[in-house]
């Protein structure tokens, strides 16, 4: 019974109803009123709260974006002369990474940002680089090739540390490295000699040359290239020759670049410059060659005054040598 009971009342209680009747606590007009203004309020701290949910996750994706890209460092040199310096001098204290960061800020800095550091241009999508110290030496001090998917590697020529200034080699091959990287090339199709103009001129700008600046005017001959300055076989006069556009209508550098994001054509280089470039290229090879004539009567007068001084200096000697002879006979005399 008392078990039943208990039920019962249990029962009774279940049964009682939720709501209390109007003539219980009934809910007064101002507890209500407050009540409609808090769940007004608590609305608006939602939105607010979601508005800045999104913000701080937007802010949170561009920083994630302008953290750039992932770094790998391999020594494929191991115990190798090569190898252990660069372990000691290059890896064990992140010196490779802060040149690879200095390196890529500078080529950005050069192809992407205008006045300012304002980001001018779309950048090249660049996720995750590898540096690696090859085996094996390699034709060039730093060769480029593509990985996965925004995915680059920089293979550095183990020859590099071998030389006197290996400080200097380092940074310049990893300098070209990050040039190649951050340029488009029009999906393998723009022509090779432009593209390594356009890292020799990123290099020279770095100061990684021992040539004179860009701004000086090209001296060097158009080896089987016509007229096409762009097509030139050596680097450094088809860097100055894109300094010279550089200097007649400024950022064409970074637009040259940008038009090199889609598929190569022959009419890019006039668009980046503003008019044909084939009329600049024919004044620049008329100066370069003025200059050039310039150049070799300078040191063609050079050798004529070396010449003359080591004239000069053989009748000196010869003149001492006539006036001993004479001081011996006199005094023999």
């Amino acid at each position: 019974m008392v078990q039943n009971s208990t039920i019962s009342m249990e029962n009774d209680e279940l049964l009682q109803p939720l709501l209390l009747s109007p003539s219980g606590n009934a809910i007064s007009p101002a507890a209500a009123t407050t009540f409609k203004l808090i769940s007004s309020n608590s609305g608006i701290l939602f939105r607010l709260l979601s508005v800045c949910f999104v913000a701080i996750i937007s802010v949170w994706a561009s920083f994630e974006a302008s953290k750039g890209f992932s770094l790998t460092i391999i020594n494929e040199a191991g115990e190798t002369a090569a190898g252990r310096k660069f372990d000691l001098f290059y890896v064990s204290n992140d010196k490779a990474t802060r040149i690879v960061l200095k390196a890529s800020g500078f080529v950005e800095k050069v192809l992407y940002y205008g006045p300012g550091n304002s980001n001018s241009h779309p950048k090249k999508d660049v996720n995750h680089v590898i540096l690696r110290l090859s085996g094996r030496n390699l034709t060039n001090m730093a060769v480029v090739s593509h990985g996965g998917i925004n995915e680059f590697e920089i293979n550095i020529s183990p020859s590099v540390m071998q030389g006197e200034n290996v400080d200097y080699a380092m940074a310049s091959a990893v300098q070209r490295g990050m040039a190649r990287i951050w340029l488009w090339d029009g999906d393998h199709s723009a022509p090779p000699a432009l593209l390594e103009g356009m890292v020799e001129y990123i290099s020279i700008l770095a100061g990684f040359n021992s040539a004179p600046a860009p701004a000086m005017p090209n001296n060097s001959v158009l080896s089987g290239s016509g007229q096409l300055c762009w097509m030139n076989k050596d680097p450094k006069a088809v860097a100055h020759f894109l300094n010279h556009c550089e200097a007649e209508n400024k950022g064409f550098i970074q637009r040259l670049n940008q038009a090199m994001k889609h598929r190569w054509n022959e009419g890019a280089l006039d668009e980046a410059l503003g008019f044909p470039v084939e009329d600049l290229c024919a004044s620049y090879n008329n100066s370069s060659s003025k200059i050039s004539m310039m150049l070799e009567l300078i040191k063609h007068q050079m050798k004529i005054i070396q010449a003359k001084d080591d004239i000069d200096e053989v009748d000196q000697a010869l003149g001492n040598e006539v006036n001993s002879n004479q001081r011996t006979e006199k005094t023999s005399n």
